[in-house]
């Protein structure tokens, strides 16, 4: 019998998601990549499609903040899991700091695909969307 659980898999999915926001932030790029599985996809609306931690390493590289950034993620919910995949959506809020202070670019929404391996969860498949 499995001893997987709701809460394990809603922490290790948590846990990515916090990970991913920190490393963006920060432009660390190399541990965004690390997130996801060698397989894994990243879909970015209006900006591209990278499949494979090389095509990721590259269409993040393009992103690292040349100005102070943060990205609050909130409002997470596992949508549906197993002992090895879980989905969940996450509302994000994308603040960045000009001469004005702290101001909000964007606000959207990541739906995501983690899978579980040797006991680790990372992106299998991470979809961003804007709100208009």
């Amino acid at each position: 019998m499995s001893s997987i659980t709701e809460e394990s898999v809603a922490a290790g999915a948590q846990a990515a998601i916090a990970a991913y926001a920190h490393a963006l932030d920060a432009g660390r790029t190399d541990e965004i990549v690390e997130l996801f599985w060698p397989d894994g996809v990243a879909e970015i609306a209006g900006m591209g499609v990278f499949e494979g931690h090389e095509a990721i390493r590259g269409g993040y590289a393009a992103f690292v903040p040349a100005q102070p950034q943060l990205h609050l993620v909130a409002n997470t919910v596992i949508t549906s899991w197993t002992e090895y995949e879980a989905t969940a959506i996450s509302n994000l809020a994308f603040f960045q700091r000009g001469e004005a202070g702290w101001a909000v670019q964007l606000v959207g929404r990541y739906d995501d695909t983690l899978h579980r391996r040797k006991n680790v969860w990372k992106f299998q498949r991470r979809i961003t969307t804007f709100l208009q």
